[in-house]
Parts: structure tokens; C-alpha cells; sequence
């Protein structure tokens, strides 16, 4: 199963905290063997909706844990399931879940994985517990993303929000709005017709086993497999990918470099004449990033051949509804 690593780009004053995924831990639940799965009774839990703060390209929603401060964590589609720093999990007295385990792998890291759980999980004001959430030491990868514009107060990021939330509580991420609805109700579900009909392209949606989010589209003229992952600012395309393909790129200056050096650097060249899809929707004016990130997504070797990152979704006015399990985007 594929686990999360950081990257930092640098150069060129290009500075962007990138989630990619490696093949570098797998989970094993003790029952069903689903990795991190909330318990299906939460399902008829309350909804609403949660406010987000953008910081940079990326979104953060506060989430507190047992009656808790509130902390910031990243809405993270490329995170197969919530984490939370080891040591404010620590500070919070969180329980170790007996649910699941680690399964040992060669390329795993010495970093430190527990498996904790809450019975009282806040996010904003919605209740979301229980919750099982992967802890390590997550801030220093944290504090590499931007904190936002203007803001005064403290802004501690210490988690993500990930996939086995997302999908539990059928998320509506409406991105430009800010704003996730969580258990939504009907009259805050458009229909594909309503969302078409106000401009918008319908892209299916494909969630993995492993819970990753999964998008069909063409690069070139080929067909390929990209991963959403909204905890990446700028979207990304495998150099390899590129090389095969045939298309023109730009060396540039900017360097990809891993905090937790999990690879060698990588220089990013920019994409020229792309003809780049996604479902439907034409990018192919759009100017791309492409990096040697090697983003494995299963033990078998298979790649995705990029990262569809934040940036596309702020520009085309994403809606991301993991209750039908469709990207909608609109020019």
C-alpha cells in the first residue's frame, strides 16, 4: 500500500510542499484487512459544513481532538488516511488502536508509526469520531507549506485529513468556496445535470483499494492514470512519462528535494505543447510541471503518470464529491 512522503521544490523562488506517494508501508486490519476504514455506523452521523483557510494553494480545516485546542491539518485526497503528529497525539493522551498493524516491508523507514484512535474527533464543528489516524513525527514536514496571508494568530499544522474520512463522510469539497461538506444533505448535492448546467465538466472519479483517488486522462495523445491529490500545490507529471511520450520540455532551475531524503533530487523541467486531459476536460493550453518522482502506486510497480495537484483546482473552480465520486471543473 502506498504510504506518503514530502518534497520540497526549490528554485527560481518557487517554493511548494508536494505529497507524493511511495510504496514505503502497508496496513493490515485485523478483521476485514481495509486499511484505516472509519466504522460504517458513522455513516448516519449529523453533517454540515466546515470551513477551510487557504495557506499558499493548499486548504487547512481545524480539527479538534477530546475537547482539544484546535489544530490545523491539511485536506489531503493524497493521504490514504488521517495522520496526526506523534507528539501532539502524545500530548493528547490518544490510545494505541489494537485494529490494525504494520506490516514490515524492506523499503519502510526507521521513522516512528503508531496507529492511534479517538472516540471524539472534531472537524470545525462537525463531530467525525471515531477515528483510527496514523501518528508520526509529522510537523517537520508540516511546516514546510506556507501559513496564510495575513494571518496573525498562531497557525500550528499538525495533521492531515485524509481518504478514510473523506469517503466515509462523502465529502463535497467545494474549493474555492473554502468550504467540505461532511454527511451532506440532499439539498447541498447538486446533480450532474444542476452542475452542467452551470458550465462545469463532469470527470469520474476512481477510488483504489488503497484508497487513492484515481483519474483517467491522456498526455500526448496517450492514455494515462494521474492520482488528485489535493496536498499538492502544483501538479506534476512523471519525467519518465514524458521522456516516452515524445514531448518538448524546459530544464529549469527549480530542484525537487525530499526533507526526509527518501530520493535523490530531481530537477523539474516545464511541459511544452502537452495536449493534456483530464476525463473530459482540456488542459492542453496549460503549461505543466514535470519532475522524476518515481510515484509508485501499487506493489506491483504500476505509476501514476502525475499528481493532478491544487493549483488546477483553484483555477477551474473544482467541486470534488466523493459521495458520487466526481471532479467537477469549469473554465
Amino acid at each position: 500500500m502506498p504510504f506518503h512522503l514530502r518534497i520540497l521544490v526549490i528554485g527560481l523562488g518557487l517554493i511548494a510542499w508536494i505529497e507524493v506517494a511511495l510504496p514505503a508501508k502497508s496496513f493490515e486490519g485485523k478483521n476485514d484487512g481495509t486499511p484505516g476504514i472509519e466504522a460504517p455506523s458513522t455513516l448516519g452521523s449529523p453533517g454540515g459544513v466546515a470551513p477551510t483557510v487557504r495557506a499558499g494553494d493548499l486548504l487547512f480545516a481545524a480539527v479538534s481532538i477530546n475537547g482539544s485546542p484546535s489544530g490545523w491539518w491539511l485536506v489531503d485526497t493524497g493521504a490514504t488516511m488521517c495522520e496526526v503528529d506523534l507528539e501532539t497525539a502524545n500530548r493528547l493522551h490518544l490510545k494505541r488502536s489494537t485494529r490494525y498493524r504494520l506490516v514490515t516491508r524492506q523499503k519502510n523507514r526507521s521513522e516512528h508509526f503508531i496507529f492511534m484512535e479517538t472516540s471524539d474527533l472534531l472537524v470545525g464543528t462537525i463531530q467525525c469520531g471515531p477515528l483510527v489516524m496514523l501518528a508520526h513525527p509529522l510537523v517537520p514536514a508540516l511546516r514546510l507549506s506556507k501559513s496564510p496571508a495575513n494571518w496573525s494568530r498562531p497557525f500550528d499544522k499538525v495533521g492531515l485529513l485524509g481518504m478514510n474520512l473523506l469517503v466515509t463522510k462523502r465529502a463535497l469539497i467545494a474549493w474555492r468556496k473554502q468550504q467540505i461538506y461532511l454527511n451532506p444533505h440532499d439539498h447541498q448535492v447538486k446533480s450532474k445535470a444542476g452542475y452542467e448546467a452551470e458550465g462545469y465538466t463532469t470527470v469520474p472519479l476512481n477510488i483504489t483499494p488503497s484508497r487513492q483517488v484515481q483519474v483517467d486522462g491522456t498526455l500526448g495523445g496517450n492514455h494515462y492514470q494521474f492520482c488528485l491529490d489535493t496536498g499538492t500545490p502544483r501538479t506534476t507529471i512523471e519525467q519518465s512519462v514524458v521522456d516516452q511520450g515524445g514531448l518538448r520540455s524546459r530544464l529549469t532551475s527549480s530542484v525537487v528535494r525530499s526533507p526526509m531524503n527518501e530520493f535523490p533530487d530531481s530537477k523539474i523541467s516545464q511541459v511544452i505543447g502537452t495536449q493534456f486531459r483530464i476525463g473530459d476536460f482540456d488542459l492542453s493550453s496549460r503549461k505543466i510541471l514535470a519532475a522524476s518522482l518515481h510515484l509508485t502506486k501499487s506493489d506491483r510497480g504500476d505509476i501514476w503518470a502525475g499528481l493532478i495537484g491544487a493549483d488546477i483546482l483553484w483555477d477551474y473552480d473544482a467541486v470534488i464529491d466523493f459521495g458520487a465520486n466526481v471532479l467537477y471543473l469549469r473554465r
